[in-house]
């Protein structure tokens, strides 16, 4: 065992450098090629480094016999240098991880798992948390016992932390560019974030598909091509290790976009959270209306639930519940081990019960523990009788953060969205989410807040001030808010937007 610590502690020593500091360079100062090798091999290196870690510890006592609290140890230190998820998984799917321990979800549905069981690595394989909102590249290894596969170790390495490294590593000029890609062209790591887990192949321009599929049949070499208008010359190469290429990409001189003004309000934000809103609500019941499914049928529950996931990709979950308040089915199947759950309790469900129609829950605290709230519709069979409801599950985060991006919120504006009993379903401080303003310690010392929230319940538009703390300052600050509601099935949600107006 002191063996298998002190090759840990080595690796942990040799891969934190790699991670915490990587090389600086300056397209205006060095050639593009050099750029680009430094890149290539600074995510080659931390992504191996991480896959070596994970195998090392994969052939230690506490992994070869399932000890999860001694496994915790390794990962804890590795999770500290490389930011992720580390989780280790047991051969039925059911998995813990170092910031839950045991997650009571399921990943025997991933598309990398039986590979991982019959003894491979798996080296990049993209994935998206509906949960998080977190892009990720997995790296795993297997725990190998005798020639079978008792366990795997896995990292979901945080994609958008390993593009700002990059980021502040290049340091590259308006017009340059450059994204990762794998070996089916999907993207891995872009200068935009936007962008990744596209795929060009299937959405680019004609130019960049056949660049890029030319590109993935080599280990390097030159590319052009055309996007939005401007001709794109690039460098590529392939990462030593990983089935990834990366390109570096220089614009021809063209005029620019100019940033998008600074033009967020209420009544640009408004419109589009409505609209999110309203177009799931309208996917489920589209998906209802066309629907012939037989409730006994399993396969016809989750095709139906497969369905509406895939519509809606700020969804969590979908599942259905049955008359008695019975969760039978839940799609993605991560959640397989929440099926047959009775959650009648739930006072969303048992609105549903006593009076079947459409329903936009509170907000609640979902089993993984972040705060949720459910849409749900009532579901009848070919005799009109009520047999339950298909619902979904909502994060707010994952709702609001890709409208604000796009409304461009300055970062001196605050928006914040509270429930009428007033819960704190979104801030961009997420200690606050959750939190209820009337009853919070947290606020109680803050009367002019309170008088405000007051004020933002009891009416469903308006505008006020109010003092509190500036966010990382000590002193208090006085603050302007005007606010809005958005409405769906008789929830409200009250839209607030604070500004420093003295700035």
């Amino acid at each position: 065992m002191k063996t298998i610590v002190s090759i840990v502690l080595i690796t942990f020593i040799i891969l934190g450098p790699v991670w915490a500091s990587a090389p600086a360079e300056n397209a205006a100062r060095g050639k593009t090629e050099t750029i680009l090798n430094t890149a290539v091999y600074y995510i080659d290196t931390v992504l191996v480094h991480t896959l070596a870690s994970l195998d090392l510890v994969a052939s230690s006592p506490e992994a070869r016999c399932g000890d999860w609290q001694g496994i915790k140890l390794y990962l804890r230190r590795l999770a500290s240098i490389v930011p992720g998820v580390y989780f280790f998984v047991l051969p039925d799917g059911n998995y813990y991880s170092v910031e839950k321990d045991y997650t009571n979800l399921n990943l025997r549905n991933r598309g990398y798992f039986d590979s991982l069981f019959a003894g491979n690595q798996v080296k990049g394989y993209p994935i998206y948390s509906r949960s998080t909102g977190k892009k990720s590249a997995l790296m795993a290894a297997p725990i190998m016992v005798d020639g079978k596969a008792t366990g795997a170790l896995g990292a979901s390495v945080f994609l958008e932390e390993l593009r700002l490294i990059l980021s502040r590593m290049l340091v590259l000029p308006r017009n340059y560019t450059w994204f990762v890609l794998n070996e089916k062209g999907n993207t891995m790591l872009d200068r935009d974030s936007d962008f990744i887990f596209m795929n060009p192949l299937a959405g680019g321009s004609p130019s960049l598909r056949e660049a890029v599929s030319e590109a993935l049949n080599h280990d390097n070499g030159v590319m052009h091509y055309e996007l939005d208008g401007i001709i794109r010359h690039a460098r590529y190469r392939k990462l030593p290790t990983m089935d990834w290429w990366m390109v570096l990409a220089k614009m021809e001189d063209a005029e620019m976009p100019a940033p998008i003004p600074l033009n967020l309000s209420l009544e640009r934000f408004i419109p589009a959270l409505r609209d999110s809103l309203h177009r799931i609500d309208g996917s489920l019941k589209r998906a209802i209306e066309k629907s012939t499914v037989d409730v006994t049928q399993e396969d016809e529950i989750r095709s139906l639930l497969s369905d509406i996931i895939g519509e809606n990709p700020a969804v969590v979950n979908a599942c259905y519940v049955d008359s008695r308040g019975v969760m039978r089915q839940i799609e993605p199947r991560d959640y397989v081990n929440f099926e047959n759950s009775d959650i009648s309790a739930q006072e969303h469900v048992g609105a549903m019960r006593k009076t079947p129609q459409p329903i936009f829950s509170n907000g609640f605290t979902a089993a993984e523990g972040f705060i949720a709230m459910s849409v749900a519709r009532p579901l009848y069979d070919a005799k009109k009788k009520n047999v339950g409801s298909l619902s979904v599950l909502l994060r707010p985060e994952l709702l609001v953060a890709p409208l604000l991006k796009a409304s461009v919120l300055p970062d001196d504006y605050e928006l914040w969205i509270m429930q009428p009993n007033g819960m704190i379903i979104y801030d961009k401080d997420s200690e606050e989410i959750g939190r209820m303003l009337f009853s919070d310690a947290l606020y109680a010392k803050h009367e002019s807040l309170l008088a405000l929230g007051r004020k933002i319940v009891s009416v469903p538009e308006g505008k006020d001030r109010y003092i509190f703390l500036a966010p990382g300052l000590r002193e208090k600050v006085i603050k302007h808010a005007v606010w809005q509601t958005v409405r769906l099935h008789g929830q409200e949600w009250r839209v607030v937007l604070a500004y420093r107006p003295y700035e």
